[in-house]
């Protein structure tokens, strides 16, 4: 094979030196190009993603995770070095730690963004990593062959799909010990857990299945069939459709999750494995391992809306918390490719008071010197040819988003400063302490509510109106009170609205215990987390009563048409109890 030169093989030429006494002409100015981060011309086509980076990520990656909150990071597992390679989508700059890990082939990070739970596929183990420090805390034995792993949104438990046990280990991140385990369908191999917190959908490769798993029992209550092989997982933000990857039939089902029926097939490329859907649930990616490309799904119309080319046998696949940006483990290249939505910013409106972080893609952008909100500069914290990370400054109404580089100033984008939103009520304002009931929340200004946080516990909303979200709360890890704040366009919202986490109500005896068939007469119930008391009956009869403490109620007992017994049943915030035949009619 003929060796290239060097300029052939990207390096820079150098000139020959001019004879002696020969003049040189003075070196032009070479224009540099405009930055841009215009929209495309044409409104209704949506924009495609593209390749803006390839960088090196360990030996065989695997799955990959991004981070919910704070500096924008991905992480891939990489099985055959025994790592998890760090992705600074900022940057564009890939950290590959060393750690003590064994074949880790899923990861997976929890809701505060402080600990990284990593299967380890040859170690038949969990690893739970310190993100800061990437130190590892806890190693939890699981089953056998650990793939495909998720915290919940709680941050409560993490789930683990054991591909050669044939069952899913629940692990409490609070104890970080394991508190069950689930049999499942033949070789199960991704998890994914229901924004909404109330159900699992783990993918059972051999058993061309979906488990469909309950969060309160911890068991498997209904299974989906008529897949083929399938891998990879992605749900929707509202919890309504889950994507399944068809590893043998290059195809994604899409679930509906109220039915839990196939309502679409989806044609994509060769041997489909991980799925990911944008935070808008506007599109889904697919990694096409046979293939080596990635397919792009409008959800409206559930067809591929673009294919991009990516690196040898891509697996995992994740997107950033902007929407913007999306990363591909190419487990054949040792690579993650790194996709972008070129001239867009996101997110588009924040609050009055500035702070957040604004995702900028473009071309021409490298060597940015200002981003201005209006004639107010942000704080540039990233800055790469295709993608800026900058901190916007406060400001009220529309500001026009520019870049200057030394190329230029580009053209403008609208900013929408949004005023915050305000809390005025809960209904109800308590639950029990596994939560997962739904309530309303009354206010101003929630209409581009995204989040609402029990505590630091995080949920998905369902707006309303401006006036009303409604939301699943989610567990807690003991009972008490808990602030609630929605996070807006505005930002999050002020206040001391509080929620009351409640165990369950507990009846251990009447006193006195007998009296009239006339009733009439007043007596004293003893028991425990009685205080939220919404009713009291006596064999189903409602009746009087009073809350003197959450330990004690007073009632007044109804008439009764013969002699005989009562059952008794008090009803609070977080469920009902039952004494059978405690009272007596004499």
């Amino acid at each position: 094979m003929p060796t290239k030169s060097k300029q052939e093989s990207g390096g820079t030429p150098k000139s020959a030196p001019a004879p002696a006494g020969t003049a040189t002409a003075p070196a032009e100015k070479v224009a540099l190009p405009a930055p841009s981060i215009h929209a495309l011309s044409a409104s209704l086509v949506a924009p495609a993603p593209q390749v803006i980076a390839t960088l090196p990520a360990g030996t065989r990656p695997l799955g990959l995770a991004t981070s919910p909150l704070g500096p924008p990071l991905a992480f891939a597992a990489s099985q055959a070095s025994g790592t998890v390679s760090i992705l600074d989508t900022g940057t564009l700059t890939i950290s590959t730690p060393a750690a003590p890990l064994t074949a880790p082939a899923g990861v997976s990070l929890t809701p505060d963004n402080v600990y990284l739970y990593v299967a380890n596929s040859g170690g038949n183990s969990v690893s739970v990593v310190q993100r800061n420090l990437f130190a590892v805390t806890n190693t939890i034995g699981v089953g056998k062959s650990p793939f495909g792993i998720q915290v919940g949104p709680d941050g409560l438990f993490a789930y683990v799909a054991n591909q050669d046990s044939n069952t899913v280990s629940v692990i409490s991140t609070v104890t970080r010990a394991v508190v069950a385990t689930i049999p499942v369908g033949l070789k199960p191999t991704w998890v994914v857990t229901a924004p909404n917190d109330l159900e699992v959908y783990v993918t059972n490769q051999g058993g061309s299945s979906v488990s469909v798993i309950s969060t309160v029992t911890n068991t498997v209550v209904a299974t989906v069939p008529g897949l083929s092989a399938p891998y990879g997982a992605a749900i929707t933000t509202d919890s309504k459709y889950l994507y399944v990857a068809n590893s043998t039939a290059n195809t994604v089902s899409v679930i509906s999750t109220a039915t839990r029926t196939i309502t679409a097939t989806i044609p994509v490329g060769t041997a489909p494995w991980g799925v990911t859907v944008t935070p808008d649930n506007s599109h889904v990616y697919v990694a096409n391992n046979g293939s080596d490309n990635v397919s792009y799904i409008d959800t409206t119309t559930n067809t591929v809306s673009n294919t991009i080319s990516v690196g040898h046998q891509p697996t995992g696949v994740g997107v950033a918390a902007s929407g913007l940006t999306a990363y591909v483990s190419n487990s054949g290249a040792n690579t993650v490719t790194v996709l972008a939505l070129i001239n867009m910013i996101s997110p588009a409106a924040g609050p009055e008071a500035g702070g957040n972080i604004v995702t900028i893609t473009g071309t021409n952008l490298n060597g940015t010197t200002a981003v201005r909100f209006g004639q107010v500069p942000g704080t540039i914290m990233a800055n790469t040819p295709a993608q800026i990370l900058v901190v916007a400054p406060p400001g009220v109404g529309v500001a026009q988003l520019t870049v200057t580089t030394p190329g230029g100033t580009s053209n403008p984008k609208p900013y929408v400063y949004s005023p915050g939103g305000t809390l005025e009520s809960l209904s109800p304002d308590a639950g029990p302490t596994p939560g997962r009931n739904i309530i309303n929340i009354h206010g101003n200004k929630l209409g581009t509510a995204t989040q609402v946080r029990f505590g630091p516990t995080p949920a998905v909303p369902t707006v309303v109106s401006d006036q009303l979200i409604t939301v699943t709360v989610p567990p807690a890890a003991a009972p008490g009170l808990v602030p609630v704040t929605v996070t807006t366009a505005g930002g999050a919202t002020p206040g001391t609205i509080t929620y009351a986490y409640i165990d369950p109500p507990f009846l251990s005896t009447l006193s006195p215990s007998t009296g009239p068939v006339a009733g009439g007469n007043v007596i004293n119930l003893y028991g425990l987390n009685l205080s939220t008391t919404d009713s009291v009956t006596f064999n189903g009869v409602l009746v009087q009563y009073s809350v003197q403490s959450d330990t004690v109620l007073t009632v007044v007992v109804p008439p009764n048409p013969a002699a005989g017994t009562a059952a008794v049943t008090v009803r609070t915030a977080s469920g009902t109890t039952t004494l059978p035949a405690v009272y007596t009619y004499a």
